[in-house]
């Protein structure tokens, strides 16, 4: 293989390796965020901001030493 086909083959690779982390971290990221606002630890409220885009303030609790050691 010459330098360009190796380089495109090592780019497409990392692109598919970045496209499959990226994915499966998002939908972990969303599973704990249902986990925690059913808990009652995410705290959240949208507003309006001084240009009149919509904004939400998350607010996260901590998890308390009981529920850590279950």
């Amino acid at each position: 293989m010459d330098y360009i086909s190796l380089s495109v083959t090592f780019i497409l690779l990392g692109a598919v390796g970045i496209y499959f982390t990226h994915k499966q971290a998002y939908q972990k990221g969303i599973t704990d965020a249902v986990l925690m606002h059913r808990q009652g630890r995410l705290k959240y409220r949208d507003y309006l901001d001084d240009n009149g885009e919509r904004m939400v303030d998350i607010e996260i609790e901590p998890i308390d030493e009981d529920e850590r050691n279950k």
